[in-house]
């Protein structure tokens, strides 16, 4: 008994073998400061990834944090994500499962018939049994392992995946608001606008109608009002379809809605400060590139698991139960029996099966690798456009609000200057006009300076780990 206890410790100690590449994360140059910085001014300055992981709070709108709450809670696409790593945190229990012997309860009988001329031809025999069997396959050279360790990389890769979606959620829900205060004011502009053309039209007639005015300016002024007018349905339509959107974000059905954002409100703002990280803590933060790199360690342990389908497999298999001819002596102490085995399978012809295999996994991790590389090379692009972006259209953002007082100062001076004769009407109405479009496009600006605020925090990775799930990912993970 000896020999054989020696030789099974020796299997077991030999099972930590693994073959193929050990994995070791990958380290991308990435520069010291963004090429955006030169812009930034003394405002700007490093937040925290407290401040990133709830940056809509920088906004100060309370219908934004409690949609983000409701989002956070029952979103399906966050769902989603949490049951995918329920997937991969059981196909991960599975494989480890295969490391470990599998014992079953096996009761059967079996009908043989000796044809071999050494022996009386035509003998008949029954064998019955009933017991516990016992099946090992010795890890040797670390097959199970590696798909272990892929097994792993998976399931962080899935957990990273679900902080993706808290970064995209976050973002396009805040989007979508910002687009809803928007629409929303803009409605209110052309509204306020339609009623004063509609008074102007309504001078103009008078004026006519007393032999003053002429019907050029009528028919001029009522065009106006109807322009303005026919803007109407289209923001009435974006304000719904926005509204819808946002109902879906929050897992509730269309209508829900329609009485708490239906009132008009502000366009949330948030102050530029605490904004930037650097492109180190970037890369670190987005969980985008944590799912590439985790998926490259995945593809690295496949490849190992791939070479060891070149060496012996090795399992052991035992017996311990009750063995008889006869049924009726089954149950017999004299039936008592038990048996142990080993099998070696040493592959070797496959006709190149297993060095395909190999191939096949290697280029799948030279794959994974440059996804890795063109992650990060898309979230420091990213982020610079995005920083780029929100900065100019902060420029243009002040120089529109100094245009639309500049154009309300016009319109007045228009409205004095045609009383007074010097001017014709047609002049007020092209000052109106000017007006009407200047607030248009400032509102439409200041509504593009927090969607781009918005999608730098989505750049920098703001969101990830922003609700409890979290606590439940570190909970059920084991």
């Amino acid at each position: 008994m000896a020999p054989k206890a020696g030789y099974l410790l020796l299997l077991c100690s030999l099972a930590g073998c693994t073959m193929g590449p050990d994995y070791r994360p990958p380290s991308l140059a990435v520069p010291d400061h963004w090429q955006a910085e030169k812009d930034t001014g003394p405002n700007l300055k490093f937040a925290t990834s407290e401040k990133l992981r709830t940056w809509w709070k920088s906004f100060g709108d309370p219908q934004l944090d409690r949609l983000m709450e409701l989002a956070l809670t029952d979103n399906l696409d966050l769902k989603m994500a949490l049951t995918r790593i329920d997937q991969a945190r059981a196909d991960r229990r599975s494989i480890r499962a295969e490391l470990f012997p599998q014992i079953g309860i096996k009761a059967g009988g079996q009908r043989h018939q000796n044809l071999s001329p050494i022996y009386a031809r035509g003998v008949r025999f029954n064998i019955f049994e009933l017991g516990f069997d016992a099946l090992w396959e010795v890890d040797l050279f670390g097959r199970l392992q590696r798909q272990l360790e892929a097994a792993s990389a998976d399931l962080e890769a899935a957990e990273e995946e679900h902080a993706q979606t808290l970064v995209t959620l976050t973002a396009e829900l805040a989007r979508s608001y910002v687009e809803y205060r928007n629409l929303q004011n803009q409605l209110r502009i052309t509204r306020s606008n339609l009623e004063a053309q509609r008074h102007t039209l309504k001078l103009t007639e008078r004026l006519f109608n007393e032999g003053v005015g002429t019907r050029h300016d009528v028919v001029r002024a009522r065009a106006q009002a109807e322009n303005t007018e026919a803007q109407l349905p289209t923001l009435e339509a974006g304000v719904t379809a926005t509204l819808r959107q946002l109902e879906v974000l929050i897992g509730r059905q269309p209508g829900t809605l329609d009485g708490e954002l239906q009132a008009t409100a502000a366009l949330p703002v948030a102050s530029a400060q605490k904004l930037l990280t650097s492109p180190a803590e970037t890369i670190r933060w987005r969980p985008d590139v944590h799912v590439a790199e985790r998926r490259l360690a995945a593809a690295t342990a496949l490849q190992g698991a791939a070479i060891a389908e070149l060496f012996p497999k090795i399992s052991l298999s035992a017996f311990l139960g009750l063995r008889s001819t006869d049924v009726e002596t089954l149950f017999k102490s004299a039936a008592f029996s038990y048996s142990t085995a080993a099998n070696l399978l040493q592959p070797l012809l496959n006709f190149g099966r297993i060095q395909a295999g190999i191939d096949l996994t290697k280029a799948q991790q030279q794959e994974a690798y440059l996804i890795y590389e063109k992650t990060v090379l898309e979230a420091l692009s990213e982020t610079e456009t995005t920083l780029t972006r929100y900065l100019k259209e902060e420029v243009r953002r002040q120089t529109l609000a100094r245009a639309v007082a500049d154009q309300r100062e016009s319109v007045r001076l228009s409205q004095l200057r045609y009383k007074e004769g010097v001017i014709t009407f047609l002049d007020v109405l092209d000052a109106q006009r000017a007006l009407y479009a200047a607030e248009i496009e400032l509102a439409r600006s200041e509504a593009e300076t927090s969607t781009n605020l918005i999608a730098f925090y989505k750049a920098l990775g703001g969101g990830a780990n922003s609700v409890s799930a979290s606590e439940e990912i570190a909970q059920g993970t084991s």
